[in-house]
């Protein structure tokens, strides 16, 4: 499981990768400064040992290079367990695919599990909120990332372990080690359901998926003779891989971050939770997993169960009567995080998004003859009024109480006590998705919904 809900993702783009990342399985550095490509994992499956298919056609993947992984499966299943401090409640079936075979499951996962206009609207978002160019195919792009970076995937669907043929020696052993922890986890802690997409929880699921990849790369990380890695090592090395690949130069910063975020906050979690009960409190911890991923961002107020604040859908109405909800969801503090990045600097936006206390957006669309139009209508409430004026400082730095952006149409932001509300566009696409200026957009009429947010 390794991917990306996720990034899918974070609330716009973690989400996303977590989601993923219950059908993704990655692989991690294996030497202190060595880039990796995060791979990804997803699903579960039996070994066959046919090498043609019944009409006496060649079968569909090669399985040569699948012998020794099938063969060693079940050894490294005990070890991990053992280590893990978990019995081993049934085998874990697995195989051995061709890179495009690999892909075409994890596609074919994704559509089952993931509604096409949620991740079509993850796009919008990255597009209003100046994350991507308003062109950028965002659908496209992420899984551009994990066609280059999936090294194999456990699917709790067929309850079967995927690793692609063409791993090198250096990375098949811990890709077999992290996909089998996902395996664990769900004979265990019932990871599948945990992961299921829920609209209007996707922040608490990016929780859970970032902890299981946490969990499944610090596992890998002791069953190597090396060890663990320091955080900053394991996010300097997601990076890079991710930066440094053929598609890097293509991807937004914003979702390179997502990428990588569940990865580096999970391992981070999980990390502190060993080095205070070793594993045995990692399982206690799945027996209650972190809420929120501010609760995944924050052990003290995981160990305090600090509930996200519910926040009430923010109105669409000023956008008119015809508009439909493309999507409402959380972002939470680590998606807040990611957007607040290519606004800032990492630690600015690290900082001003621990205050989180809780949000909700709406994503909505309207048609205009042969263009639709969208926006972004988003509220946040902070744990305090210091809280809320720390992000208003940073957010002010790049963005006016409103700002015509051309294409993008307006940006419109204020904040009022701990409370902090923002309206971005309308964008207008054509039919075949080209975005250009939405008829009427003004930052009066932005202005004018900002302050309905905040009544």
């Amino acid at each position: 499981m390794t991917a990306s809900r996720a990034s899918l993702l974070a609330g716009c783009s973690a989400a996303v990768v977590s989601v993923l990342a219950a059908a993704c399985g990655g692989q991690a550095p294996t030497a202190a400064e060595a880039p990796v490509t995060p791979k990804v994992a997803t699903a579960r499956i039996p070994a066959t040992e046919s090498v043609e298919r019944a009409d006496g056609s060649p079968p569909p993947v090669s399985l040569k290079p699948s012998k020794r992984e099938v063969r060693e499966a079940p050894a490294v299943l005990a070890d991990v367990a053992a280590r893990h401090e978990l019995e081993v409640v049934r085998p874990v079936a697995s195989e051995v695919v061709s890179r495009a075979r690999g892909i075409e499951l994890i596609v074919q996962k994704t559509e089952r599990d993931l509604p096409r206009e949620f991740l079509e609207a993850q796009g919008e978002l990255f597009a209003l909120l100046e994350l991507s160019d308003p062109d950028y195919r965002f659908v496209e792009g992420m899984f551009a990332q994990v066609r280059e970076n999936v090294a194999g995937f456990y699917d709790p669907d067929d309850d079967k372990l995927y690793l692609l043929d063409d791993l090198d020696d250096v990375a098949r052993a811990p890709t077999l080690a992290h996909e089998l922890v996902h395996a664990l986890q769900d004979q265990h802690f019932d990871l599948g359901a945990r992961l299921t997409y829920r609209r209007g929880q996707v922040d608490a699921a990016a929780a859970v998926g970032a902890f299981a990849e946490g969990d499944a790369t610090s596992a890998m990380f002791s069953h190597l003779p090396d060890g663990a890695l320091s955080v900053e090592t394991l996010r300097r090395s997601l990076a890079a891989s991710v930066a440094l690949s053929s598609t890097g130069l293509n991807t937004p910063p914003a979702l390179q971050a997502s990428l990588i975020a569940p990865y580096v906050d999970g391992y981070r979690f999980v990390e502190a939770l060993r080095a205070r009960g070793g594993w045995s409190e990692v399982n206690r911890a799945w027996r209650d997993p972190p809420r929120s991923t501010e609760q995944l961002l924050h052990l003290d107020k995981y160990d305090a169960r600090e509930a996200p604040l519910e926040v009430a859908e923010p109105t669409s109405a000023p956008f008119g009567v015809e508009a439909r909800i493309l999507d409402s969801d959380v972002v939470g503090e680590q998606g807040l995080r990611i957007v607040l990045e290519p606004w800032s600097s990492p630690p600015e936006a690290a900082a001003a998004a621990a205050g989180w206390g809780g949000d909700r957006y709406v994503l909505v669309s309207r048609s205009d003859g042969a263009r639709r139009e969208v926006a972004l209508a988003w509220r946040l409430v902070f744990d305090s009024e210091v809280d809320a004026v720390e992000l208003e400082r940073l957010v002010a730095k790049r963005h006016p109480a409103c700002r015509d952006r051309g294409v993008l149409g307006p940006l419109a932001w204020r904040r009022r006590g701990r409370e902090v509300a923002l309206v971005a566009g309308p964008l207008a696409r054509d039919s075949a998705g080209k975005a250009s200026r939405a008829r009427g957009a003004s930052c009066d009429h932005a202005k004018r919904w900002v302050d309905d947010l905040l009544r």
